[in-house]
């Protein structure tokens, strides 16, 4: 709950950087709705020096980001630029920025992926309900990833009636961890076998969504905040008839091969994906609560991007 609550707070942080830096350069509105309401109150909540850092990591990030976007500052009162935030369930549709600046007029728009301490691409779930197959890539998963991982959740559901907690559990990570992992590499390299054509970049898109977006990351422990463009359809770093971005931002080539997919060396709960183009993510399963519970979770961490990547990492 504090990790959401963070989190929220940086979103509204974020926000009102950007506000605050553009006000006198542009005619600006926020979208003030039960979004925006949300994350000003997880803002009200934190204390009076995490607000302070909260503040100035935004800061940062704003002051990198609008001399790479032209159209953020552009002098048209008759085109209002409008900061707004997202629900969260737009993660669900493919669009995992958090807030979004846009001109109607222009059809213009881009977005901020907002993290707070950590850099996590998604958090999806495994059980056996979810077709990861479908879900992630278009194509529903065998009867015989089915079949596997069901007695493994039905064995996690008769410990979750009996109020078991993950701390009792022995040897979870070869009972648990290590089996579903061994199903879902099994049924990934079975939908690559079938659909190499598509997979690869379907599997990045479900990760990191259908739109471009800046992925702006304050790290409160070695106050840094840092800023990296995904650039994968060419919408960021647009020129104006006034205006070039400071510097050019590279076009990410999409994925279009598995290289390999595997165990991380002397692990048992983290798959490691190398894909061409540079892109590779670290899938690592866990637990997501106390009590156990019939489904796990994924921490997807980017550990792999294209050469071509600006990052751009400011200390405050």
């Amino acid at each position: 709950m504090k990790q959401e609550v963070t989190g929220k707070a940086f979103e509204y942080s974020c926000l009102m950087a950007l506000y605050t830096e553009l006000e006198k350069r542009t005619s600006i509105t926020i979208e003030k709705n039960v979004n925006f309401d949300n994350v000003q109150k997880a803002y009200n909540e934190l204390s009076l020096s995490e607000q302070q850092s909260y503040t100035i990591a935004a800061d940062k990030a704003a002051k990198i980001i609008i001399p790479m976007e032209p159209n953020l500052d552009f002098p048209d009162s008759n085109d209002n630029l409008i900061l707004g935030i997202q629900p969260d369930k737009q993660g669900q549709f493919g669009d995992v920025r958090d807030v979004v600046c846009l001109r109607n007029k222009k059809g213009w728009a881009i977005g901020f992926s907002c993290k707070h301490n950590h850099d996590a691409v998604k958090h999806s779930r495994l059980s056996r309900t979810i077709d990861f197959g479908k879900e992630w890539t278009g194509h529903p998963v065998s009867d015989n990833y089915k079949t596997t991982i069901n007695p493994i959740f039905d064995e996690l559901d008769e410990l979750r009636n009996k109020k078991a907690r993950w701390a009792g559990i022995e040897k979870k990570d070869e009972r648990f961890y290590k089996t579903i992992l061994d199903a879902f590499l099994t049924e990934l390299r079975t939908l690559y076998s079938k659909y190499q054509s598509d997979v690869p970049e379907k599997l990045l898109t479900y990760l990191l969504g259908r739109f471009d977006f800046y992925k702006i990351v304050a790290q409160t422990n070695n106050k840094t905040t840092e800023v990296k463009p995904f650039n994968m359809y060419g919408t960021l770093g647009i020129s104006t008839s006034q205006k070039k971005p400071l510097y050019k931002i590279g076009l990410l080539k999409m994925p279009t091969k598995i290289l390999e997919m595997n165990f991380k060396t002397n692990s048992l709960n983290t798959i490691i994906i190398n894909f061409d183009n540079g892109w590779c993510l670290s899938f690592r399963i866990h637990n997501a609560s106390e009590w156990v519970e019939p489904s796990l979770k994924f921490d997807i961490q980017l550990i792999g991007v294209p050469a071509n990547m600006s990052t751009r990492i400011e200390p405050w």
